[in-house]
């Protein structure tokens, strides 16, 4: 008797449990599902940190833009300047073994890479309510200047958790449409010209017509170069110097 009134208790209990069991997911059940799925991390919800990082990139480029506009492909006033309407122009010629010659444009896409590298260290997560656990030491950034436009790709490990689930961000990229590419072009020639004796811009104008270019003469010894294409969407201004 004793022994069927414990099964008995234990049926009891059992009942107990799978009525409670049934009336909380019969009156519960959907806002634990919904809990559960708000739970869950998904690719759609990493596009805005996606687009954030991305944003970040365009930030850093922009910048470095102006520096390379600035500073005639380079990213600072070399120790061989001229003063031009207030600024301080770069002389790419200079009678010293031409020691700031037009840099190569390797050269400005690798700075470019490693300076857009720094800028994204700084780059912050803090307004995502997420746990985000980028890889600053795997970062690599690699710029392509082509005729039309810039491009940079980033390689940037991020991990992403929330709660059981985790995903990675890896991949980003950014475009800036510019003709920089074709007036490193038209620079490049203008410097290889001048350094062989005399470059005749009135024929190279007229072979080139996407080209524009401008020689003010400030001595018998110094000239400024204005060039850009005929787009007139960016330029750059360099100094000659015999």
């Amino acid at each position: 008797m004793q022994k069927k009134a414990q099964v008995t208790v234990f049926i009891i209990l059992g009942l107990i449990i799978a009525i409670i069991l049934f009336a909380t997911f019969y009156f519960f059940g959907e806002s634990l599902l919904a809990k559960s799925k708000t739970s869950q991390l998904t690719q759609a919800q990493l596009i805005p940190l996606k687009e954030h990082v991305e944003s970040c990139i365009l930030v850093s480029l922009n910048k470095n833009f102006e520096l390379i506009k600035r500073n005639a492909f380079f990213f600072s006033p070399s120790s061989y300047t001229t003063d031009y309407g207030g600024a301080k122009v770069n002389y790419l010629i200079y009678p010293d073994n031409a020691v700031n010659k037009l840099n190569s444009l390797e050269a400005v896409q690798d700075e470019l890479s490693s300076n857009i590298e720094k800028d994204l260290q700084s780059c912050s997560f803090d307004k995502f309510n997420l746990d985000i656990k980028p890889d600053k030491k795997a970062m690599k950034a690699e710029t392509a200047i082509a005729e039309n436009k810039i491009i940079v790709t980033l390689n940037y490990p991020i991990k992403v958790s929330k709660g059981q689930t985790s995903l990675e961000l890896k991949g980003f990229s950014v475009s800036k449409e510019t003709d920089l590419g074709l007036i490193y072009s038209i620079t490049n020639d203008i410097v290889a010209g001048e350094l062989q004796g005399e470059f005749d811009q009135y024929k190279y104008t007229f072979e080139h017509p996407e080209s524009r270019i401008d020689k003010f003469n400030l001595d018998i010894n110094n000239a400024v170069f204005l060039v850009t294409s005929n787009k007139e969407q960016d330029y750059v201004l360099f100094a000659n110097r015999k």
